[in-house]
């Protein structure tokens, strides 16, 4: 059963998702169809797994991207469609803003890679959805960026007892507050003009600075890439006051069409 902590943070990343990620245009015309859940009703546990996976310890401000992984594991044995990721990222100190964050998440279908736009919580933290509407401009790389016209981003899609790696690049801009931030991810599947929690990541925990990463540590089986990656699942229990806190300033600025994290059953 997830930890409290978790249940909490889910309300706040469905608020973001909700305001944050228009249905794609071609459902514009119509009702969208129901879509199958990613679990039967009443499961007790998500049915994504989410790890993240070979980023480095330590990002110099100012400098280019680092890239990294995020890999969604199917545990069920049905299909789980428009899945968007949410990344979270919090600094000790609270300074971090969304400005200061440049992530992308590689879509392979439209052979591009996709920004993410964060918005920052009342509580000081950086929410992001991968759903492929932040704008490329204002990137070192824009010149590089395919046409605006490019298909909408529905999602992943992670077939039964199945995986998906998602590359993902992250880089911070040279004014950004030095220190130690921790990063992570949960699982939301779009269902038209609502969403449902469907799964989270483990903590990734890395430091903002001005000198190279430290060595890395040994392997974990499941990097890519030849990547060592440097995360772990710290187990880190944020107070639960503040994410909820967050979570209703979501919900009253507009976010009225999902008051929580509703689990598959309840």
């Amino acid at each position: 059963m997830p930890k409290p902590r978790a249940l909490v943070l889910g309300a706040t990343a469905l608020a973001i998702f909700s305001t944050a990620a228009p249905a794609p245009a071609h459902q514009a015309a119509g009702p969208e169809p129901v879509r199958p859940r990613c679990a039967a009703p009443g499961t007790p546990d998500f049915p994504i797994a989410a790890e993240l996976s070979g980023g480095p310890e330590t990002y110099e401000r100012g400098a280019g991207p680092r890239t990294w992984r995020l890999e969604l594991r199917n545990r069920s044995a049905a299909e789980c469609r428009a899945v968007h990721p949410v990344a979270v990222l919090a600094d000790r100190g609270r300074a971090l803003r969304p400005g200061d964050i440049r992530l992308d998440f590689y879509d392979a279908g439209a052979g591009r890679w996709r920004p993410v736009r964060f918005e920052r919580t009342d509580e000081a933290e950086n929410v992001g959805v991968f759903d492929g509407t932040a704008p490329d401009a204002g990137r070192a790389d824009r010149a590089a960026a395919r046409p605006a016209a490019a298909p909408a981003f529905g999602g992943f899609s992670v077939p039964a007892h199945g995986s998906v790696p998602v590359r993902v690049r992250l880089a911070f801009a040279a004014g950004a507050p030095e220190g130690p931030v921790t990063a992570n991810v949960t699982a939301v599947q779009r269902r038209g003009d609502d969403g449902e929690w469907v799964g989270e990541s483990n903590d990734y925990a890395f430091g903002i600075g001005t000198t190279p990463d430290r060595t890395s540590a040994p392997a974990k089986r499941g990097a890519d890439d030849g990547e060592q990656p440097l995360l772990a699942d710290t187990g880190s229990q944020r107070p639960l006051l503040a994410i909820a806190a967050a979570a209703g300033a979501l919900l009253l600025a507009g976010a009225s069409l999902i008051v929580g994290a509703r689990r598959s059953g309840r």
